[in-house]
C-alpha cells in the first residue's frame, strides 16, 4: 500500500513525500525498532512529545517501542492505543478485500459474564455452524469462557490462533432454545459484506424510512456497496434514514466521505459552496500530511434534513467522522450510547512485513469542531438489545435502539421511556481487530 493511505482508520490519498522513509534496510528487530522510532520522532502527530534519545535496542519489538513512547493522548478510554503495528498482509487484505481469517462472529459479555454472539457475518464458519445474534457460547473446548484477560480461560485465548484450519468446539445455546448443543467450527477466510442490511419501509404516517446496517469502512468494496444501497433508497423515495453504526470501528476516510455525501450530498453539492466534510491537520513539520475532504457529487445522494445514527462505544473513527462531518449541514440525532472517541487518524506505513499505523493527523468538521476524545454523547439514550435482530419491522417491537430511532422519526423527539434490552457490554478490540470488529 502507498504510505499515504490515511486511516480514520484509512483512506486512499494519491500523494507522496513527507514524514519518514520507505522502510528500514535492516529488518532485524533493532532495524525495525529504529524505523518506528524515527517515524514517531518525525511524522507522528505528537512527535515533539516523543522521548529524545531512546535506544531502539532496548525494546523487544516495534510494538513494544511504540506503546512505551506514545503520547498520553494516544490512549483510548478503554485502555488501548490509537496507534499500533499490524501484520502487513492481514492489514492490506482487510482494507482492500474485506477479508480476514477467523470464525466470523462479533462477541460480547453480558453483565452476568455470559459470552454472546452480537453479529454473525453471512457465509462465515460461525454462520454455517448456526450461530446467530443472541446465541450464547457456554463453553469453548470444554471450558467456560471468561472476560478477564488475566485468567487462563480468557475467551480470546480459548479461541486459538487466527489461522485457517484452527478448529474450536463450542457448546452453544440458541436464542429461546431450552437445551444447548455442541458444534465444531473451523476458522477460515471470511469476506465481510460491510452493508449487512438495507431496508425500506413505510410508516403508518406515510413516511418512507430507510435502514442501513453498516459495519466496516473498507475501500472500493464498501463504497460500491453503499452506492448500491443508496440507489435503492433513492429509487424508493426515502425521506428519513436510520444509519446503524453500532459495531463499526472505522476504516477509510474516503469511504466516510462517500457515506456523508450520500446522506447529505444532494443539498450540500447543490449549494455550490464546495463544502468541507473534514479538515485534517498534521504536525507542524509535515503539513502535507494534512488534507481536506469535500463532499462528493454522488448521483445516488438523498435530500435529507435529518439523519438518525445508532452508535455505541464500538462506534469509532470513520464512523464518528460521519457524525461530526454532517453536524454543520443537517440535523444529526445520535441514538444509543457514547461513542468510542477517536478524532484522529493514521497514514499507514509499510516496513518489512509489517505496517505502522501511528496517529498522524486530527480531523475537524467545517465548523472547526473535532475534540471528542471522550466520545460523542447520544441525543437519545438506548440499549443495544442483543436479544433482538438488527432489522426493522414497522409493525412490531424492534430492537431497543432501532425502535428509539424510529420513535424519533415518527414523533420528532426521544421517547419518554426507551425499550430496555438486557444489560451487557461489548468487548474492546484493539489494532486491526478493532477494524474487523469480530473474531
Amino acid at each position: 500500500m502507498n504510505r499515504f493511505l490515511y486511516l480514520l482508520a484509512v483512506a486512499t490519498l494519491a500523494a507522496c513525500g513527507g514524514g519518514g522513509s520507505s522502510g528500514p534496510s535492516d529488518c532485524g528487530v533493532v532495524g525495525q525498532n529504529s524505523y518506528v522510532y524515527d517515524e514517531l520522532r518525525d511524522s507522528y502527530l505528537w512527535a515533539d512529545f516523543v522521548a529524545d534519545g531512546a535506544d531502539p535496542a532496548d525494546y523487544a519489538s516495534p510494538s513494544a517501542l511504540l506503546q512505551d513512547l506514545k503520547h498520553s493522548l494516544d490512549q483510548t478510554r478503554f485502555g488501548g492505543s490509537y496507534s499500533y503495528v499490524a501484520d502487513q498482509a492481514e492489514f492490506t487484505s482487510l482494507l482492500n478485500e474485506g477479508e480476514f481469517t477467523g470464525l466470523g462472529v462479533r462477541l460480547g459479555f453480558t453483565d452476568a459474564d455470559e459470552l454472546t454472539a452480537l453479529l454473525v457475518f453471512s457465509g462465515s464458519p460461525a454462520a454455517n455452524a448456526g450461530l446467530e445474534r443472541g446465541t450464547r457460547i457456554l463453553r469453548i473446548d470444554g471450558q467456560v469462557p471468561s472476560s478477564d484477560p488475566d485468567q487462563p480461560n480468557y475467551f480470546d485465548s480459548l479461541l486459538g490462533a487466527d489461522e485457517a484450519g484452527v478448529t474450536v468446539e463450542l457448546e452453544i445455546q440458541d436464542p429461546d432454545a431450552a437445551q444447548s448443543r455442541v458444534v465444531s467450527v473451523t476458522k477460515a477466510v471470511v469476506t465481510i459484506d460491510s452493508v449487512q442490511n438495507a431496508q425500506v419501509f413505510e410508516t403508518p404516517g406515510g413516511m418512507t424510512v430507510g435502514y442501513l446496517l453498516f459495519t466496516n469502512f473498507f475501500t472500493e468494496i464498501s463504497r460500491d456497496a453503499l452506492r448500491d444501497a443508496f440507489s435503492d433508497f433513492s429509487a424508493a423515495g426515502v425521506d428519513e434514514l436510520i444509519v446503524d453504526l453500532r459495531y463499526n470501528g472505522g476504516g477509510s476516510v474516503r469511504t466516510s466521505t462517500v457515506l456523508g455525501s450520500l446522506i447529505a450530498g444532494g443539498p450540500v453539492i447543490n449549494s455550490g459552496n464546495n463544502e468541507i466534510f473534514t479538515d485534517a491537520t498534521a504536525n507542524d513539520d509535515h503539513p502535507e500530511l494534512g488534507f481536506i475532504e469535500r463532499f462528493f457529487d454522488e448521483t445516488q445522494a438523498l435530500d435529507l434534513g435529518r439523519v438518525v445514527v445508532i452508535g455505541t462505544q464500538s462506534t469509532a473513527s470513520a464512523s464518528e467522522l460521519v457524525i461530526n462531518g454532517l453536524e454543520p449541514f443537517l440535523d444529526v440525532v445520535l441514538v444509543g450510547s457514547t461513542t468510542f472517541g477517536k478524532p484522529v487518524g493514521q497514514h499507514p506505513m509499510d516496513f518489512c512485513d509489517k505496517t505502522l499505523v501511528a496517529v498522524t493527523f486530527q480531523t475537524l468538521n467545517a465548523d472547526g469542531q473535532g475534540d471528542y476524545f471522550d466520545g460523542i454523547a447520544p441525543d437519545c439514550v438506548a440499549d443495544d438489545d442483543w436479544s433482538e435482530p438488527l432489522s426493522l419491522d414497522a409493525n412490531a417491537g424492534n430492537e431497543a435502539s432501532i425502535q428509539t430511532a424510529l420513535d424519533v422519526i415518527t414523533t420528532g423527539q426521544c421517547p419518554a421511556v426507551t425499550k430496555r434490552g438486557s444489560s451487557s457490554r461489548s468487548e474492546y478490540l484493539s489494532g486491526v481487530r478493532g477494524l474487523i470488529g469480530a473474531h
